[in-house]
């Protein structure tokens, strides 16, 4: 979402204190400029200010009704007529007293607006305020608002769904469930120390010990499940590969629809690794990549392309998909298996797209076919960077083959968050000691501290700057 509007004497609506502030906060939740305009007003004051600017008088019976009002600013004169909305504490967004409206969406308008909310006491919000103020609340759990923020960027079709299982509290709902049986550890084992002199089985440190397994195993597959979520936030590794002129750096172009790579007929004019991101749609659905475009692979004495033919090696192990591209007038098939040869391709989707289609024959065609399978054995695909003939169909495949690195069961919780995953690592090290422990008093204290590791899933014992940090990142009016 763009950046809301903001006045231009910021520090004039600072508040020192900030997420933490108990002041009212007003932000835009819509960017200006469309055909409607929010604002949200939350805080102790919202009511007030709301009445002021419609000249209305709210009672609890008013809860989310909706008005059509003409708003005024100190004077009297009319800023614009709108839909305003109250909600009354705790039934909001936030968990306190707020006020939604509906502008029209003139950028003027939202700018006076917001400059009026300013004169009865209200602070322009920060970063993501208005869901730091839900978590705080009780409104929302820390995974929930972050899946928000997740939402606002979700430009595929498995991320978005993702997206919307965190926030109906997937995520929230497994966390919960592993820091229960933690809680449940802990407490069985400090009854064990207080009842040690009583021999009780059930607290015993090897009973303890077997339960704790099946809590270790439940956040081993959350840890294994970070490379698909970064799969999901930042997209499929691709590596377009291949000999000098075969036509890499023009199928990557004629993909993003621009011309990003620069062609030339001369060799090595690639020399360094390009990367762009881009959405392919196959019969799964949409499908983010990070493709990269590299340096044709050949033995050179020049040292900056050498450097480029190592970093397209590197691209091309590091991928999840391979796009191996063959010059369809000069193949040249047995150097570019030895160059492929040097990739590892275990785990890796490879597709083989033989270029320049619209100079072939007939013929050429079913020879260059038959001489790609017999190398690779792989049937390849045929494409024109020219006459755009075939770039579909690629495209298509791509997606095909790589949605299959991001099936998941419904439900399933998928990591994506780098602060999350290196929490549940933190968690798992520490019970790993736990699981070594030869005394009760370690063994509980260990699960302790595991339990507490947890804080940035659940939200609990995170320090305030931690959180400040979290909710920075969120876009202003969220």
């Amino acid at each position: 979402m763009p950046q809301a509007w903001q006045p231009a004497s910021k520090e004039r609506h600072f508040d020192a204190s900030g997420y933490f502030s108990n002041r009212t906060i007003v932000a835009l939740t819509t960017p200006p400029g469309g055909a409607l305009c929010g604002v949200r007003i939350s805080g102790p004051a919202a009511m007030e200010i709301g009445s002021r600017l419609g000249a209305l008088q709210f009672t609890r019976e008013d809860h989310r009704r909706a008005r059509r009002v003409w708003i005024r600013d100190g004077s009297g004169a009319h800023l614009d007529e709108c839909i305003l909305l109250p909600f009354f504490s705790p039934h909001s967004f936030t968990g306190e007293d707020s006020i939604e409206l509906f502008l029209h969406g003139s950028p003027m308008i939202a700018q006076r607006v917001l400059e009026e909310c300013f004169v009865h006491g209200a602070r322009l919000a920060l970063p993501g305020e208005f869901s730091f103020r839900a978590v705080k609340n009780g409104k929302l759990q820390l995974s929930q608002a972050e899946a928000v923020k997740e939402l606002i960027a979700a430009d595929n079709d498995f991320s978005l769904e993702l997206a919307l299982e965190k926030l109906a509290g997937s995520q929230h709902e497994l966390v919960k469930r592993v820091h229960g049986d933690l809680l449940q550890l802990c407490t069985l084992s400090e009854a064990g120390i207080d009842f040690s002199d009583q021999d009780l089985e059930e607290v015993s440190l090897p009973r303890l010990k077997e339960r704790l397994r099946l809590v270790v195993s439940s956040l081993e597959a959350l840890r294994g499940s970070f490379d698909r979520g970064r799969r999901f936030r930042d997209g499929i590794p691709v590596c377009i590969f291949g000999l000098p002129n075969a036509g890499k750096s023009s199928f990557f172009n004629s993909l993003l629809g621009e011309d990003r790579s620069i062609v030339s007929e001369i060799a090595g004019t690639t020399r360094d690794v390009v990367r762009e991101r881009i959405n392919l749609r196959g019969e799964a659905g949409q499908v983010a990549f990070r493709l990269s475009d590299t340096a044709g692979l050949r033995v050179s004495s020049d040292l900056v392309e050498g450097l480029g033919i190592e970093r397209s090696i590197q691209a091309a192990r590091e991928s999840d998909l391979v796009v191996v591209v063959i010059d369809g007038l000069n193949s040249n098939l047995e150097e570019l298996k030895t160059q492929f040869e040097m990739v590892p391709c275990e785990g890796k989707q490879v597709v083989l797209v033989v270029s320049k289609a619209d100079l072939l024959s007939q013929d050429a065609r079913e020879s260059a076919h038959a001489a790609v399978r017999a190398s690779f054995g792989i049937d390849p695909l045929f494409v024109s960077s020219r006459s755009l003939e075939g770039v579909k169909e690629v495209a298509a495949k791509m997606a095909d083959l790589a949605s299959t690195l991001l099936r998941r069961g419904r439900g399933e919780v998928v990591l994506t968050q780098v602060e999350h995953v290196r929490a549940v690592e933190s968690s798992l090290q520490i019970l790993e000691r736990a699981s070594g422990a030869f005394d009760l008093v370690l063994f509980a204290s260990d699960v302790r501290h595991a339990m507490n590791a947890l804080g940035p899933l659940t939200g609990e014992t995170l320090p305030d700057d931690v959180l400040g940090k979290i909710f920075s990142d969120f876009c202003i009016g969220k």
